[in-house]
């Protein structure tokens, strides 16, 4: 790295100049480092997968060895038929920038004299993206960012423009590990679940058509007001307490029906008394207080939230700049009187 300094206090052109040729170094570097890690470990694939080290002659043998990779010609996946036959050279987009001329092994089919389709377990064919960026986008989207934030990000990263599409494809592979999520029982069933209903505006498509500043017809996008039913699951596990989100449901309210159907996934998802469960921890909300009445039926401790009560107490509380022999601070003392009592 040869970056010039001069003797005097760095000028205005030479500070913004020197931290970006430091960057651009950086950025090389950790290129460099993330071509040799990536062709060490398809390199370390290839020779498990063959069972022997490169350089190591063939050694024929009468029992099969077989791979999950196989010959895409004649469909043989018997390891003992493959052999090594150089290199491709490929482009990588990573976080870290575009990776070039990046050597991947190829494998030969002694059978038919054809390339072996190697599915490599970092290295995806095909694939210009690496899995880095893909997590990027999880990670993203699962924070609230934009698609077009994203793809500000990827294209300033990788020295392109990238697509809304190509996020958005990435994203989309989130719903069937959703959906598997959803329905997948419980391991371990939390001795405690909590209930709560977040609100949230979730932007949606109008049928109204608007033109944007390239004339383009576009439909209007609206926010809509949806809450989010959330199910908190609390449990001991090897002597610490560990809590997470055990399930989740976008609703239009908080009515008993769309508690309904999150609490009976729960309970088919093995949420049940019999299984562990020992109590429900809710807010006042009426609906969910029927829902868990209907579902559960007294078979596990349903448990107002004391926080929400003392939230609920302290409304009833009479304003401090009203005299106490007021007719509105007599009632809201009775409110209060009764409050404490009902709960």
């Amino acid at each position: 790295m040869s970056i010039q300094f001069s003797q005097g206090k760095l000028q205005d052109q030479e500070r913004k100049t020197i931290p970006q040729q430091v960057q651009c170094n950086m950025q090389k570097e950790a290129q460099e480092a993330v071509r040799e890690v990536v062709t060490e470990v398809v390199e370390a694939e290839v020779t498990v997968k063959l069972g022997r080290e490169k350089g190591q002659p063939r050694q024929p043998q009468s029992q099969e060895r077989t791979v999950d990779w196989k010959c895409g010609q004649c469909g043989c996946n018997d390891a003992n038929q493959f052999i090594r036959d150089g290199h491709y050279r490929r482009e990588l987009q990573t976080g870290w920038g575009l990776i070039q001329n990046l050597p991947v092994p190829m494998l030969e089919c002694q059978c038919c004299k054809h390339d072996v389709a190697c599915e490599y377990t970092i290295l995806e064919k095909y694939k210009r993206f690496w899995m880095d960026l893909s997590q990027d986008a999880f990670w993203s989207s699962g924070c609230s960012q934009s698609l077009r934030d994203i793809c500000d990000r990827w294209s300033a990263t990788v020295g392109h423009p990238v697509g809304l599409r190509t996020v958005n494809e990435r994203i989309n592979q989130l719903s069937p590990l959703v959906h598997r999520f959803h329905h997948t029982p419980f391991e371990r069933v939390p001795e405690v679940i909590q209930l709560d209903g977040i609100w949230v505006t979730i932007t949606e498509q109008g049928e109204v058509v608007v033109y944007d500043r390239r004339n383009r017809a576009r439909h209007e996008r609206r926010g809509k007001k949806m809450v989010i039913l959330v199910a908190l699951g609390f449990w001991t596990e090897n002597g610490k307490e560990k809590r997470e989100i055990v399930d989740w449901q976008i609703a239009k309210s908080e009515k008993h029906e769309e508690w309904e159907v999150l609490l009976h996934r729960l309970v088919e998802r093995g949420a049940k008394a019999e299984n562990g469960l020992k109590a429900v921890i809710r807010d006042g909300c009426g609906g969910l207080g029927q829902a868990v009445e209907l579902v559960y039926a007294q078979s596990v401790i349903d448990q107002r939230c004391i926080f929400r009560q003392h939230q609920e107490c302290s409304r009833c509380l009479p304003d401090r700049t009203q005299r106490r022999g007021s007719s509105r601070g007599k009632k809201a003392i009775d409110a209060r009187s009764q409050c404490r009592l009902s709960s």
